[in-house]
């Protein structure tokens, strides 16, 4: 089954909060002293090892987000093409049925 719009949103969404909770490290690193980075991070090989694998996740979300956007983008025109044409918007394909989540 297609992904609705909604639900390309959702999954924007999720990947925004996984890259603003591995993006922490980072905003914690733009208030250090280089000193203190070198000290944090380098002079230690798990504070190296830890920053190593954030700037990984971060990169992979990254990647990620971007391809929902592509996909977000797609699946605007392709409602708008078929708006245009006429076609009737409700009949299913372009929303997702209500469904209890918890």
């Amino acid at each position: 089954m297609a992904d609705t719009l909604g639900n390309l949103v959702d999954k924007m969404i999720t990947a925004d909060l996984k890259m603003w909770t591995n993006q922490e490290i980072l905003y914690e690193i733009r208030r250090m002293t280089f000193a203190d980075f070198k000290k944090k991070y380098l002079d230690d090989e798990t504070g190296a090892e830890k920053l190593f694998e954030t700037l990984k996740k971060c990169c992979d979300l990254n990647v990620q987000r971007n391809a929902l956007i592509n996909e977000v983008d797609a699946k605007v025109l392709e409602i708008v093409a078929a708006a245009v044409a006429g076609k009737e918007l409700d009949n299913g394909s372009f929303l997702q049925r209500s469904h209890k989540t918890y």
